[in-house]
C-alpha cells in the first residue's frame, strides 16, 4: 500500500472520529437529521431551576433531566423498539408489555399479577373491604338507592389464549375471585363482566380489547353495559337495554394504543375502533357545567359527565368509574333520566356529598379488576 494510501485512511479515520465525537453539537445546532419526535406514553423530565439554596437535589434533577434529552436519545430508543420488535420479535420493554399472539399486547403492571394469582388479598384487606362494603350497603339502603359493584375484566382474563406458552396463572383463585366473594357475602350485588364478555367473544372474537391496548373496545365496553342494565333490569324492568340494532356501526382505522406507545410503535402497529351512530333520536342534553367542586389533583376535564332527559318513569343514576367507564357513557346516558359520572382518580370513593346531592335511584361503582388494590387503599 502506498504512503499515500495510509495517509487517506489515516485523515479519514480520524475525521470520522470527529464527526462521531461532535455528532452531537452539530445536531443540534443544524437539525441535519429530522428529529424523532417523543413516544413514549409518560411526561419527561422538567429542566431544573438552579438555585443557590437548593443545591443538593439539583445534580440529580438534572442528570434526570439530561437523560430525558439528550440529542439523539429518541432516535435511539425508536430504533432499540424497531429492532427488538422487528427482528426479534421480542418486547422491547417486558417489565411493561408482554408480546403475544396476533400482535396482541398486553399491560404488565398489576394486570400480570393479577392473572397469574401472585397478589392475593391478605387477611387484613379482606377484612377492610368487609367492613367497607357493609358501610357502603347499610349507607344506600339507607337512602333507598339500589347500589351495585361492577368488575371489568382485563385482557388476560378475556383472551389468554393470545398469550405466550410461559404466561400462565399459578393458581385457581385470583385477587379478583377474592373481593368478588367478600364483597358478595356483605349482600352488595356485584356484576362480574368476566363471564359476560368471555361467553360473547364467541361470536365476536378478538374485537372486544383493542389489540395494542389494555382497555376495552366500544364493542366490550357496549357488552359491559347490556350485562349492567340487565342485572339492574331485575330491580327496574322499567329501565330499557340498547341493542346492536339501534346502531350503525363502523369499524375505523386508528394508531396504536396505550400499549403500542410504551414500545414506541403505535405507529407501526395499528387498531380497528367502532364508531356507534345512533339510530334514534336523540333525547338526552349534556349537564353543565359541573354542578359539583374539582377535587384537588383531578383532570377537570376527566372527572364530571353528565346528562338528562325528560322523563317521569325512568330512575336516576350516579356512576362512579375508571378510564373504563369513559365508553359506557354513550350507551348509559339513554337509558335513565339523569345520568352523572364520576372518575374520582382511581380512588372509587362513596363520594358522599355527591350522592347527598344528587339523591339518585341506582349507585354504579367499576373498576378494573387489576386496580382493585387502589380502591382498598383509599378506603377511610
Amino acid at each position: 500500500m502506498k504512503q499515500s494510501d495510509h495517509k487517506f485512511s489515516d485523515y479519514f479515520l480520524i475525521g470520522l472520529f470527529l464527526i462521531i465525537l461532535f455528532s452531537a453539537f452539530i445536531q443540534q445546532a443544524t437539525k441535519i437529521i429530522p428529529e424523532t419526535p417523543n413516544q413514549e406514553n409518560r411526561k419527561l423530565a422538567d429542566e431544573p431551576v438552579f438555585a443557590v439554596n437548593l443545591l443538593d437535589p439539583f445534580p440529580a434533577a438534572y442528570e434526570k433531566y439530561y437523560n430525558d434529552h439528550f440529542v439523539f436519545r429518541n432516535h435511539f430508543v425508536n430504533w432499540y423498539a424497531q429492532i427488538s420488535f422487528n427482528w426479534f420479535g421480542i418486547s422491547p420493554y417486558p417489565e411493561k408489555v408482554i408480546i403475544g399472539k396476533n400482535n396482541q399486547l398486553y399491560l404488565v403492571p398489576n394486570e400480570l399479577d393479577t392473572y397469574q394469582c401472585k397478589n392475593l388479598l391478605t387477611e387484613a384487606e379482606i377484612t377492610i373491604i368487609r367492613k367497607e362494603f357493609i358501610h357502603r350497603n347499610a349507607y344506600y339502603s339507607g337512602k333507598g338507592v339500589d347500589y351495585y359493584m361492577v368488575i371489568c375484566p382485563t385482557k388476560y382474563s378475556v383472551y389468554p389464549e393470545y398469550l405466550p406458552w410461559f404466561v400462565r396463572p399459578d393458581g385457581d383463585v385470583n385477587r379478583t375471585d377474592q373481593f368478588i366473594k367478600v364483597v358478595r357475602e356483605t349482600g352488595v350485588e356485584v356484576v362480574d363482566l368476566r363471564k359476560a364478555l368471555l361467553q360473547a367473544k364467541d361470536s365476536v372474537g378478538d374485537k372486544l380489547f383493542w389489540p395494542t391496548d389494555n382497555h376495552w373496545s366500544e364493542l366490550g365496553a357496549f357488552l359491559g353495559y347490556q350485562e349492567i342494565i340487565r342485572q339492574i333490569q331485575k330491580k327496574h324492568p322499567e329501565v330499557e337495554m340498547l341493542k346492536f340494532g339501534d346502531f350503525d356501526i363502523r369499524p375505523f382505522d386508528r394508531t396504536g394504543g396505550n400499549l403500542a406507545s410504551m414500545l414506541n410503535m403505535q405507529n407501526k402497529l395499528r387498531d380497528s375502533r367502532y364508531k356507534f351512530i345512533q339510530l334514534y333520536k336523540n333525547m338526552t342534553s349534556m349537564i353543565q357545567p359541573c354542578p359539583f367542586p374539582f377535587p384537588q389533583g383531578i383532570d377537570k376535564g376527566e372527572y364530571f359527565r353528565g346528562f338528562e332527559m325528560q322523563s317521569d318513569s325512568l330512575p336516576h343514576l350516579l356512576f362512579i368509574h375508571d378510564s373504563f367507564g369513559k365508553l359506557i357513557h354513550p350507551f348509559m346516558k339513554d337509558s335513565f333520566s339523569r345520568s352523572v359520572f364520576i372518575w374520582d382518580n382511581w380512588q372509587y370513593k362513596v363520594n358522599e356529598p355527591i350522592v347527598e346531592a344528587e339523591n339518585p335511584d341506582i349507585c354504579v361503582t367499576m373498576t378494573l379488576e387489576s386496580l382493585i388494590g387502589g380502591l382498598i387503599k383509599n378506603i377511610n
